[in-house]
């Protein structure tokens, strides 16, 4: 008997992947405890996320609190649960070996494992999409990570992306039919539909140079925004010829990818920065996150980068574009609006 292939829409592509990535759902429930159980690390780890508030209210993403979602680290047996000034410990709604915003009865969560339990795993999972892939991983990466996650746990909340609204029970209900079915994860999607492709990953591959080219070259450093404009102009042709020989389901998810993945990447690498000082930060940040503009990945790694790139041209060209940032259009379309506004 053939087998019917299922393919998921652009929501279930989401939940499953999240799905593989962190490992089984398992029943939740709320035991206090106070602090026992959870490391000093950790804990010292939460109250500095909790300390960049400031710097992330500098960013300009209008009512993005940290303090608004409970964080969950994961030690392989319990989660214990930082919300509202205390620590609670349950058992565990998932078992994840990297940080993700996951549904939590009526409420979107962030999910992160423990330091110790993060070490012991990543030489197993061979580095996370991101940062992971950069120079070591340790406490101020984990804080960075908490402020991705908490970004896609607002994102989540409060926002429809391009149009799609998903709640915790939409989320949820989401990831169950996932679990059961036969289809693509968004990874092996983007592999098949770019990856796979040789015109359409030689292009990419150009148009992520080309982006570098913008974000790192001397017309952003010195302000020339007509430069800035043009060399725009001439990617977003590249980008949409490529995009014309693609199916429109892939097109769309290359935009949602790179606008919730890249915002996040963003923010991360802002606090990243931040944490460590003007100068190792500064050093940090060019090496981790500028030079690597252009690393291609096959699935979804290389849309953290380019939508990032997008995020940072998007300063030089419309500084404000923050204020009112409502993921309802794509990275793509905040561009062209930037364009068409320079004078």
């Amino acid at each position: 008997m053939k087998k019917t292939k299922t393919v998921l829409s652009g929501k279930q592509l989401l939940c499953k992947g999240a799905a593989v990535l962190s490992g089984a759902a398992l029943l939740a429930g709320w035991i206090l405890t106070g602090n026992t159980g959870i490391a000093s690390e950790d804990k010292k780890i939460y109250e500095e996320a909790a300390s960049l508030q400031p710097v992330v209210d500098e960013i300009g993403f209008q009512d993005f609190k940290l303090e608004d979602y409970p964080v969950a680290m994961y030690d392989g047996k319990h989660d214990y649960v930082f919300y509202n000034g205390e620590i609670e410990k349950r058992e565990p709604v998932l078992e994840t070996f990297a940080g993700t915003a996951y549904p939590v009865g009526d409420h979107f969560e962030v999910i992160i494992p423990t330091m110790k339990r993060f070490e012991s795993l990543l030489s197993l999972a061979g580095g996370v999409e991101g940062m992971a892939s950069g120079s070591g991983y340790g406490e101020e990466e984990q804080t960075a990570t908490i402020w991705h996650e908490a970004f896609h746990a607002w994102q989540l909340s409060s926002h429809q992306i391009m149009g799609e609204r998903m709640t915790p029970e939409d989320f949820t209900e989401d990831m169950e039919t996932a679990s059961g079915q036969a289809g693509e994860t968004e990874e092996d999607f983007f592999k098949k539909e770019v990856d796979q492709k040789k015109d359409v990953k030689k292009e990419l591959e150009q148009e992520m140079r080309l982006l570098k080219k913008i974000v790192t070259g001397s017309a952003m450093e010195k302000g020339k925004i007509d430069e800035v404009r043009n060399a725009v102009l001439e990617y977003r042709k590249l980008e949409d010829g490529r995009r014309e020989k693609m199916t429109q389901e892939a097109a769309d998810a290359e935009r949602r990818c790179e606008l919730t993945e890249g915002t996040a990447y963003y923010v991360e690498g802002i606090v990243l920065k931040a944490e460590k000082g003007s100068d190792k930060g500064g050093q940090t940040y060019k090496e981790r996150y500028l030079e690597t503009l252009d690393k291609y990945e096959d699935g979804r790694g290389k849309y953290y980068r380019i939508g990032m790139a997008k995020c940072l041209i998007l300063d030089q060209l419309s500084p404000d574009w923050k204020e009112t940032m409502d993921f309802s259009k794509s990275l793509d379309e905040m561009l062209d609006e930037a364009v068409s506004a320079v004078k």
